[in-house]
C-alpha cells in the first residue's frame, strides 16, 4: 500500500496545532491533570518551543512531569480569575494562602499532611509579617483548603490518604498529600526579585505598545491570540496602524501555530478556534449559568440594537436586572426545571446574577460594571432575539439605544439622511484601515507564517 504523504503531513500538523492550543489554554500541563495533552506536547516539544518563541515571544519548558508555557506581556489580558469548584472567585485571602503554600512547598519533597502543612504556612506568614493562620476559624480553613484544591487541580499536589474536603468540613481531619516539587516550582512563571515592588514588577512585565516595530507586531499577535476580540478603536494609535498593516501576516502566523481561522471586520479582529481548546471559558454551556448567559446575550443584542455600527452599546442597569430576573430570578420558570435535573448546582438568584455577568465579562461580551455596563459587538455572533418574557424598560432619553433606530422609507421626504455620528473624528483612519485590509488580502499567504525570522533576524 502506498503511503499518503499529504495525509501524514496533515496529521502531523494537526497534532502540533492541537498541542499548541492546549498550551495556550492551559499554560501548565501536568501528568496528573492533563496526561494526554502533556504526551502530545512532549512529542512535538522542539517544534512548539521554536514556534511559540518566534510567533509570540513565549518560552516553553518541557520535562517528564510537566510542560510550562511562560507567557510575557498582557498581564491583565491573559490572567484568568481563579475560582472554587462552585464557581466563586478566589478572595484575596485565598490568593494569600496560595502564595504561602507555594513558598513552603517550593523546597518540599517528602509527603506531608494538611495540618502539618498548615503549621508551616502559619510560620511562613509570621515570618513575612502577614496575618494568616489556617487553624484560626472556619473562614481561614476554607480559604486554605480552596488554595490546596487548586494545586491538586493543577497536578502540583496529590491526595494520598483522605480528601482535602474532609479537613475543610472538620478541623480534626488530617488527610495526607504528596507535593510534586518540580510542578510546584513551575506554577509561578515569573518569580519577582526581592527588590521588586508589585507595581514595578507588573509594569515591567507588560508593554502593549513597544517602540520597536518587530516587538510591536509580536505584542499585537499576543493580543490577538489571548483576547476574544481586538477592537480597532480601543488600540493605541501605533498599534491600530500596525493592525491595519500586518493583520493578515499576523493571521497567517497564528493560523500556522494554532490552526485557527481569523475574522477581520471593520470593528476589529477575532480568532476562531476549531475546537473547545480555546484559551477562554467554554461558551455556550449547558449549566444554568451558561443557559442564562446565552439567553441574556441574545436578548440584549436584540433589545439594545445600536442603530449604527458600533464597538459597544450601553446597557441600562434596569434592563440588565429585568432580564436576569426574568431568565433566572426566584420566580423564573427555568429554576423549576433546573431543580428537577440531577447535575449542576443551581445558584441562588443573586449569585447567578454575579456569575453570569462575570462569565460574560471574561468572554469580552460585557464590559464595565454597575452603572457603566456595555454590550460589545461580538455579542451579535450569538444571535439577536428579544425574549418576550422580559418586560420592556421605558426610557424617555432621546439618545437611548434601547430600541432600533427608525428606518427611513423610500417615500420619506424629510431631506437627505443625516451623516452617522463620528465621535472619534477618525473616519479617514477607518477608510485607510479598510483599504489596507483590501490590499493585504491579495497577499495574505505571502507574509511571515512563523517559519521565517523577522527583520533583523530576531526571533521576536
Amino acid at each position: 500500500m502506498e503511503t499518503d504523504t499529504y495525509s501524514e503531513d496533515a496529521a502531523l500538523i494537526g497534532e502540533r496545532q492541537t498541542a499548541a492550543r492546549a498550551l495556550l489554554a492551559h499554560p501548565l500541563l501536568t501528568q496528573g491533570a492533563h496526561p494526554a495533552e502533556l504526551s502530545l506536547v512532549r512529542s512535538h516539544a522542539e517544534w512548539l518551543a521554536q514556534r511559540f518563541q518566534r510567533v509570540l515571544g513565549y518560552r516553553l519548558d518541557v520535562s517528564d512531569a510537566h510542560a510550562r508555557l511562560v507567557k510575557r506581556g498582557l498581564v491583565a489580558e491573559v490572567g484568568h480569575r481563579f475560582t472554587r469548584a462552585n464557581g466563586a472567585r478566589f478572595t484575596p485571602r485565598t490568593h494569600t494562602y496560595l502564595a504561602l503554600i507555594l513558598a513552603v512547598l517550593v523546597e518540599e519533597t517528602a509527603p506531608t499532611t494538611v495540618r502539618a502543612l498548615a503549621l508551616r504556612v502559619r510560620a511562613a506568614a509570621h515570618e513575612a509579617g502577614i496575618d494568616a493562620d489556617p487553624g484560626r476559624g472556619l473562614g481561614e480553613r476554607r480559604a486554605y483548603c480552596a488554595a490546596l484544591d487548586h494545586l491538586v487541580g493543577l497536578g502540583a499536589l496529590t491526595e494520598t490518604t483522605g480528601r482535602i474536603a474532609d479537613h475543610r468540613a472538620d478541623a480534626g481531619a488530617d488527610p495526607a498529600v504528596r507535593p510534586h516539587t518540580q510542578v510546584v516550582r513551575a506554577v509561578a512563571a515569573h518569580l519577582p526579585q526581592a527588590s521588586d515592588d508589585p507595581g514595578s514588577f507588573l509594569a515591567d512585565s507588560a508593554d502593549t505598545d513597544p517602540d520597536s516595530e518587530q516587538q510591536g507586531e509580536t505584542a499585537l499577535r499576543r493580543l490577538l491570540a489571548e483576547t476574544a476580540v481586538v477592537y480597532r478603536e480601543e488600540l493605541p494609535d501605533r498599534q491600530r496602524d500596525r493592525l491595519a498593516a500586518h493583520q493578515w501576516r499576523a493571521a497567517a502566523a497564528l493560523g500556522n501555530l494554532l490552526g485557527c481561522d481569523v475574522e477581520v471586520r471593520a470593528e476589529g479582529v477575532a480568532l476562531v478556534m476549531p475546537d473547545e481548546a480555546g484559551a477562554r471559558p467554554a461558551f455556550p454551556d449547558d449549566d444554568p449559568v451558561g443557559q442564562v448567559a446565552l439567553a441574556l446575550v441574545r436578548h440584549l443584542s436584540g433589545r439594545l440594537h445600536p442603530g449604527l455600527p458600533a464597538t459597544s452599546v450601553p446597557v441600562p442597569d434596569r434592563e440588565l436586572r429585568a432580564a436576569l430576573d426574568a431568565l433566572g430570578g426566584a420566580e423564573a420558570p427555568a429554576r423549576a426545571e433546573w431543580a428537577r435535573t440531577a447535575g449542576p448546582e443551581v445558584p441562588d438568584p443573586e449569585r447567578l446574577h454575579t456569575r453570569v455577568t462575570d462569565l460574560l465579562t471574561d468572554l469580552g461580551l460585557l464590559r464595565g460594571g454597575p452603572g457603566e455596563w456595555r454590550l460589545t459587538a461580538a455579542a451579535a455572533r450569538y444571535g439577536a432575539d428579544v425574549d418576550e418574557r422580559i418586560p420592556p424598560i421605558q426610557d424617555n432619553d432621546e439618545e437611548s439605544r434601547t430600541h432600533p433606530a427608525p428606518v427611513r422609507g423610500s417615500g420619506d421626504d424629510d431631506g437627505p439622511p443625516e451623516a452617522p455620528a463620528d465621535p472619534r473624528g477618525d473616519l479617514s483612519r477607518v477608510t485607510s484601515v479598510l483599504q489596507a485590509v483590501a490590499n493585504e488580502k491579495v497577499s495574505a499567504t505571502s507574509g511571515d507564517t512563523g517559519d521565517q525570522r523577522g527583520p533583523g533576524g530576531s526571533s521576536g
